[in-house]
């Protein structure tokens, strides 16, 4: 028998290519921002802005530079840490657009080490603002400095109190590197160092690439306290799980109330009602929502930034629209068993709308977790911050660069990317049923 040939249908075949083309231009134009903003991340905040751009960050490296002491007067520790303090934090405020890595500052005296100073590049950028905020660089501001970099330990210093014999020549190479080059002549300008170099190296160190997501767990903040990012985004994690929840809560019960248990005119009078409430835009009640707040003892308080989420017009509506496409005969048996509203949502209800429960969970989280006027309204305190107002003051106050905005961008999208990823068939599934088709 001869094989049945397929009917093609006119215009077919150019109905797919067009529909393919179109999913694979969004598909790129979706991608190519992600692919900036993770790239960008482990880049100095320089390099973002060269032209033609660089997708491939460059590898920060590590300096490494002896100073020697011969023909000082330098005795005490203290005075050898403030120097070291000194030729790390000048040179690096110098060459701060530069892709140093790592600086690490060794001192050496009649041909025995002394000490070691080093410190990475999240550190100068957590402790810039505070410690060098200017190009105005004197003995006398690091000398006043120097007790808050040990207090925040923005410099590593190791003392030797017994000198160790040092095994280089102390002899710099013939052809230095552009980086080791730059440093050497910063140094060799400065008055304020009491050492000379006498040898200076570099090696490339991948590990620092990714310096700019430990600024921000360094990076603190506020007059109730000094916090870093994790704790901001502890705090949005709290808040967007407390609404996810209040959301299934009480958006599940309601919606199941008006598909099965409230008919005629006040169901559809309820529907209308919360239906109407998705046109009232956020900031016009914004100033009641706040004096409610306020008068409830909320303002500055996690409770204050949760409640306004607790029940959306939007997630009783689609529960609602779920509902009422279960089998109502499945209710009626267990109505004819005894089966009280309750138990019949508990035990039949709710194991059968895993798609929809994931809809409004992933929805809620998406608001909630990218929210931003209603928690700056809200929370006057860095402990209750989000990490959205948090990023807002850093970049404000703190003078972030765009290397860490970008960092934190992709900390923050990583969730909602693992969420929407894992959770997508159940949405499909979820939408499908809600009546929100087309």
């Amino acid at each position: 028998m001869a094989a049945r040939k397929k009917i093609r249908e006119r215009g077919e075949i150019a109905v797919k290519t067009v529909s393919y083309a179109v999913a694979a231009l969004f598909i790129i134009v979706s991608v190519i921002p992600l692919i900036w903003m993770i790239s960008s991340s482990m880049k100095d905040n320089i390099s973002i802005y060269r032209f033609p751009p660089t997708w491939i960050p460059e590898m920060p490296r590590q300096v490494e530079v002896t100073l020697n002491y011969d023909g000082t007067d330098l005795a005490a520790a203290e005075d050898y840490e403030l120097d070291a303090m000194k030729a790390i934090w000048f040179t690096w405020k110098k060459m701060q657009n530069e892709a140093i890595g790592e600086l690490v500052v060794t001192g050496v005296k009649n041909g025995k080490k002394v000490y070691t100073a080093a410190m990475p590049s999240y550190k100068f950028t957590v402790g810039r603002p505070e410690i060098v905020p200017t190009q105005l660089f004197t003995d006398a501001m690091m000398r006043l400095k120097l007790a808050i970099i040990r207090e925040r330990e923005f410099t590593q210093f190791e003392w030797y109190e017994q000198a160790v014999p040092y095994e280089s020549t102390l002899q710099l190479p013939e052809q230095l590197q552009e980086l080791s080059a730059i440093v050497k002549q910063q140094m060799d300008d400065s008055n304020l160092i009491a050492g000379q170099v006498a040898a200076i190296s570099e090696h490339k160190d991948w590990k620092r690439l990714f310096d700019n997501y430990f600024v921000l767990a360094q990076f603190a903040n506020g007059t109730a306290g000094s916090y870093g990012f994790p704790h901001f985004l502890l705090n949005s994690v709290i808040v967007t799980a407390g609404s996810i929840l209040s959301h299934l809560l009480i958006g599940g019960t309601a919606g199941f109330a008006l598909a099965h248990l409230v008919r005629g005119k006040v169901g559809v009078g309820l529907t209308l009602f919360f239906v109407a409430t998705i046109m009232i835009p956020e900031i016009a009640i914004l100033v009641p929502l706040y004096l409610t707040m306020e008068k409830l003892n909320l303002v500055n308080t996690l409770w204050g930034i949760i409640l306004p989420h607790t029940a959306w017009g939007v997630v009783i509506f689609l529960f609602k629209g779920f509902f009422e496409q279960l089998p109502g005969e499945l209710m009626q048996a267990a109505r004819i068993d005894g089966a009280s509203e309750f138990r019949i949502y508990w035990r039949l209800i709710v194991p059968m709308s895993a798609p929809i429960f994931t809809v409004v969970s992933v929805m809620t989280f998406i608001a909630v977790w990218n929210e931003f006027l209603w928690p700056l309204v809200i929370a006057r305190s860095p402990s209750v911050w989000t990490f959205t107002v948090a990023l807002n003051d850093f970049q404000n106050r703190q003078s972030m660069g765009a290397n860490v905005i970008m960092s934190s961008l992709v900390a923050a999208t990583v969730p909602l990317m693992i969420i929407i990823i894992s959770c997508q068939k159940l949405i499909e599934r979820g939408v499908s049923f809600t009546g929100l088709k087309g």
